[in-house]
């Protein structure tokens, strides 16, 4: 069987990890959908490309779709179920890139604001994958932590978790949830002026944009209730609000999990889905490239959030969102989205200190050694 593939051609590694007896074809997703998606076996994206009655109105020869993504919204699967197209993501994929993100500005952030990890308690708004993965970094630090999930302990007797009350005595909130707009768990607005009557010192948001209602956290931080946010993400994004951005202590263009292990597992998560589906062969997998930027020097050894500060890139992209201020949308929208397709992307941690371990470098903070799994 001749399977072809139209693939978003910013699909890290798909070219090398694509199963070789199907034929691969790439698109731009900033054109959208081209017009002979449906002609195609199957059709893998990302999140910038919507799938709905609207952009894919029938299957043609469509039997699967796969987002390289942790998140789906972004897919109507109730439409592709409708329409007899099997849908798949990757769960988890980049749980510990997204972990490394808030640890890095939970860090950045006590030591600009010099407030010491001791007295600091973190509410974990959804405790899925990505959720867990924080909890095990900030108990590697043994920095205090509420997990919050009312849905999974549904659904998981063995899990508890924590009340509204315990979450709102927290300083610090950090949100993992999907964005739903519907049901008993709805998320959207979930962090709205409700929840923002009790005083925090940082929010981040580094799961969906809608899941933090922006102009409820702009009051809480005129009011002097809320200190500081971090945000990944944005309700309208990629024409994101300069107002919230001038007001954020890290502003980023939804990068959190965009590490190469992250990218790597993503596509390679998604293919094993597709090869399964229509019964191929996987290739071998291709591994996340070497390090290959400059080795950093430190004359002394440095605190551990300056070490973070030092090796990843966020420091990078936030100040290159907030050059995007005050432009047009269309401006905003392009640079937010070249941003995330072709800044080269970071290595997890452990990769990074093993790395240069290999290389000598000297003044490595000891509790880095906690950042390897």
């Amino acid at each position: 069987m001749n399977v072809r593939i139209l693939a978003d051609k910013h699909l890290y590694h798909a070219e090398k990890m694509a199963p070789t007896s199907a034929e691969l074809s790439f698109f731009e997703p900033a054109n959208g959908l081209p017009a002979d998606a449906a002609d195609y076996d199957a059709l893998l994206i990302r999140t910038v490309s919507r799938i709905n009655s609207d952009t894919l109105p029938v299957a043609g020869n469509l039997s699967f779709i796969g987002t390289a993504t942790a998140g789906f919204d972004h897919v109507d699967r109730e439409h592709l179920e409708r329409i007899g197209v099997r849908f798949a993501h990757s769960p988890g994929c980049n749980a510990r890139a997204v972990a490394e993100y808030v640890l890095t500005a939970i860090l950045r952030w006590s030591h600009i604001r010099k407030q010491t990890t001791e007295d600091l308690r973190v509410g974990v708004v959804g405790c899925g994958n990505t959720g867990s993965a924080v909890i095990d970094l900030l108990s590697a630090f043994e920095i205090g932590y509420a997990a919050y999930d009312p849905p999974r302990a549904i659904s998981e007797p063995h899990f508890v978790s924590a009340s509204e009350d315990e979450l709102l005595s927290c300083n610090i909130l950090t949100f993992h949830t999907p964005l739903t707009l519907a049901g008993p768990h709805s998320t959207f607005h979930m962090l709205s002026s409700s929840w923002l009557r009790s005083p925090f010192q940082l929010i981040i948001n580094a799961a969906r944009g809608g899941v933090v209602d922006e102009r409820a956290l702009l009051d809480a931080i005129h009011r002097g209730t809320l200190r500081d946010c971090v945000l990944d993400v944005w309700e309208h994004e990629p024409a994101f609000s300069d107002t919230v951005a001038q007001s954020a202590f890290i502003a980023t263009p939804h990068i959190a999990g965009y590490s190469r292990e992250a990218k790597t597992a993503a596509t390679r998560m998604v293919l094993e889905q597709l090869c399964e589906h229509f019964s191929l062969e996987m290739p071998a997998s291709a591994e996340p490239a070497v390090p290959d930027h400059a080795l950093p020097v430190f004359s002394e050894t440095p605190e551990l959030a300056d070490f973070l500060w030092e090796i990843n890139k966020v420091d990078y992209y936030d100040s290159e969102l907030r050059k995007l201020k005050e432009h047009p949308d269309a401006v905003k929208s392009d640079g937010f989205n070249r941003l995330r397709t072709s800044t080269p992307t970071r290595f997890e941690y452990a990769t990074l200190i093993a790395h240069f371990k290999r290389h000598g470098v000297k003044n490595i903070p000891e509790e880095a050694e906690r950042l390897i799994k």
